[in-house]
């Protein structure tokens, strides 16, 4: 081979490799981290179970607000022990009754609220699932995507790495022993550490798609995925202070359904409070008595009764409850106060993130990319002109190839960086 063809071959085929821009054609067969998400929502079996749990709290709710079921009772009265006889004593009777129970208060209509609002925190934990659900997701394909164009960009590269074992074994047998023995051995050796490298990414790719079958059907995952970068979107907002971001956060998932979770202890508060007033029973019973052995008519008997407990020891009894219920509501509103700060400081940390990656990015675009090139061509110039030593073109080449890397898992990590941000910028849909 002529050295200075392959320079020129090698050259010219790193310049295309470099300008070549992301294909903007998908395969059908391909999965894109749109198609993922979408799926992974519409098939989770948690928004399912979720609507089910609703529903049951629903009815649960009805039922709560409804009367005690009134109690009946059958009986004889005063039976005379020697006899046995329905009819020799007046008082014998036969009881029949019906009492009817009605609990403190406003208790069923508290118990009644308390589980509607029970159910009215699930359509928030959906919204809330399905935005995690959507970071998640994004998380296993974005690294799995890393792998699959990490190998493909090994995989173009290695070409370049086979054109320089060749070049390095010819100029190690042309008569002029340009290059020495190690230099052959160095190449090669390169050449098999790619093949590592590209095995364990291999790993790396299938453990990322069987964390996804979590979430996805087998047939999906069957597909490769997209080779084009997704370009997610920032949140258009930017919050800069705590205040702002209170309003803000108002209306994430997380927080309308704690501010359900203050309505339901706030409920158990006004409930706890009805356990100092008395509940009342209310009973009616008729008894009927045979005539006397003479013949005589006896007159049958209707029995009301009115029966109350009074609510006497409030003081360690009923207080401390009122007292436990209202210390639950109070650490429910400080919790409040903790999750806006909490998501407040998860998006400051995302979007210092996002800064410092976007200015890696340009860069990695603007200026590395371009010296890293300039490098390799010009340690190869030097190589193939026998003033250059064969350690540094290894050097540039396998730099080059890490920087393309690392400018791709740059543009992977923003990907992951903005899909956070989107989820805690998430409203809710109800």
């Amino acid at each position: 081979m002529n050295i200075s063809k392959s320079r020129l071959f090698l050259a010219a085929y790193l310049s295309i490799f470099l300008n070549l821009g992301p294909s903007i054609s998908w395969a059908q067969n391909e999965l894109s981290l749109e198609q993922a998400v979408s799926r992974a929502v519409t098939d989770d079996d948690w928004i399912i179970a979720n609507e089910l749990i609703e529903l049951s709290l629903s009815q649960e709710s009805i039922s709560a607000g409804q009367l005690p079921d009134p109690r009946m009772s059958i009986g004889l009265s005063n039976i005379p022990v020697d006899t046995f006889n329905f009819n020799q004593e007046p008082m014998t009777q036969l009881r029949i009754g019906i009492n009817q129970t009605f609990p403190r208060g406003d208790t069923l209509a508290l118990q009644q609220r308390q589980k509607m609002q029970q159910s009215e925190i699930n359509p928030y934990l959906r919204d809330d699932r399905k935005a995690n659900v959507a970071v998640q997701v994004s998380i296993l394909w974005l690294n799995t995507f890393l792998a699959q164009r990490s190998i493909e960009l090994i995989q173009n590269d290695r070409e370049l790495f086979e054109q320089l074992v060749d070049l390095t074994g010819v100029r190690y047998t042309s008569a002029a022993g340009l290059a020495r023995q190690q230099d052959l051995v160095r190449s090669e050796l390169e050449l098999t550490r790619l093949d590592d490298r590209l095995a364990m990414l291999r790993q790396l790719q299938n453990t990322n798609k069987q964390k996804l079958s979590q979430w996805l059907p087998y047939q999906l995952l069957g597909n490769s995925l997209s080779s084009v970068t997704p370009d997610i979107e920032p949140p258009a907002t930017r919050l800069t202070s705590l205040g702002q971001a209170t309003d803000f956060f108002a209306n994430h998932p997380t927080v309308r359904a704690h501010d359900k979770r203050i309505q339901i202890a706030q409920t158990k508060v006004s409930l706890t409070q009805q356990s100092t007033k008395p509940a009342y029973s209310v009973g009616a019973s008729y008894g009927y008595r045979e005539n006397a052995p003479m013949g005589i008519q006896r007159a049958d008997f209707i029995s009301l009764d009115l029966s109350f407990d009074i609510p006497y020891f409030t003081e360690k009894r009923q207080q401390p409850k009122i007292r436990a219920s209202r210390y639950t509501a109070s650490a429910r509103q400080t919790e409040r106060i903790l999750l806006f700060k909490e998501l407040f400081s998860n998006y400051q940390q995302a979007n210092a993130q996002l800064d410092v990656l976007d200015e890696r990015k340009t860069l990695f675009e603007d200026v590395l990319l371009d010296q890293m090139s300039d490098l390799t061509e010009t340690t190869l110039s030097a190589y193939t002109a026998d003033e250059g030593d064969f350690e540094e073109v290894m050097r540039a080449y396998i730099g080059e190839l890490n920087t393309k890397i690392e400018l791709l898992e740059i543009d992977v990590e923003r990907q992951k960086v903005i899909s956070r941000l989107n989820y805690l910028t998430a409203t809710s849909e109800n």
